[in-house]
């Protein structure tokens, strides 16, 4: 049975958009439960969440200039392995202090806590 390639992407879109909405969501009731309840800790892995969520954006968005080609042809299975692949260079990246943000958003947000 072979499946429309045209309904296996609209799929695979529509799914990332809803993991990406979700991770949003999550973010706001996480970054809005450590306000209230005054937790640093809690407040410092909101922020390096943010970071690496920023830096998986970049990273998908700096592959999408990459040129078509090479060893490897173009398929979804490619497209999920470099998704879940920049997904944990992002969290990698965002560890201990990152690219600075996290610190920042940190100090920026402590403030009103």
């Amino acid at each position: 049975m072979k499946i429309n390639n045209n309904l296996l992407e609209y799929s695979l879109n529509n799914a990332k958009q809803v993991s990406n909405e979700q991770k949003t969501d999550d973010f706001k009731k996480i970054l809005e439960s450590a306000k209230s309840s005054n937790d640093d800790e809690k407040l410092q892995a909101t922020c390096k969440q943010f970071e690496s969520m920023l830096l998986n954006m970049l990273m998908k968005s700096m592959r999408k200039t990459v040129v078509d080609g090479g060893l490897i042809e173009k398929s979804h299975a490619r497209e999920m392995f470099e998704g879940m692949l920049d997904e944990e260079i992002a969290k990698e990246a965002s560890k201990e202090k990152g690219i600075g943000l996290a610190e920042l958003m940190y100090k920026q947000l402590s403030k009103g806590v």
